[in-house]
């Protein structure tokens, strides 16, 4: 696998923190990611969604007290995108690749 498999989609720089973010946990609500990632609301909102829209990461809604709660993990096809990116990158910057997962 070479540079010219890294998607660039997922290394736009929003996207990538988030899955990044993802990765380390096993789910997380959105002021957990807005705390790591730094993003507002509407933006968050928007890369969720893309991610969602790819198969990428599982929302799920739930209810907390008398408010919805929404809850974000990677699925398991965005697990191995992740890991195959950062690999790649890895790889391409003669580093490495990361053993975890």
């Amino acid at each position: 696998m070479g540079y010219q498999d890294l998607d660039a989609h997922l290394l736009a720089p929003k996207r990538f923190v988030t899955l990044a973010h993802l990765n380390q946990v096993e789910q997380a609500d959105y002021p957990a990611l807005q705390r790591s990632t730094g993003m507002s609301t509407p933006d968050l909102s928007k890369i969720i969604r893309d991610l969602e829209e790819r198969g990428l990461v599982e929302v799920t809604k739930q209810r907390k007290n008398r408010y919805g709660h929404t809850v974000v993990r990677l699925s398991p096809q965005g697990q191995k995108q992740f890991v195959t990116l950062v690999r790649t990158l890895a790889e391409t910057a003669g580093q490495r690749p990361p053993l975890r997962h």
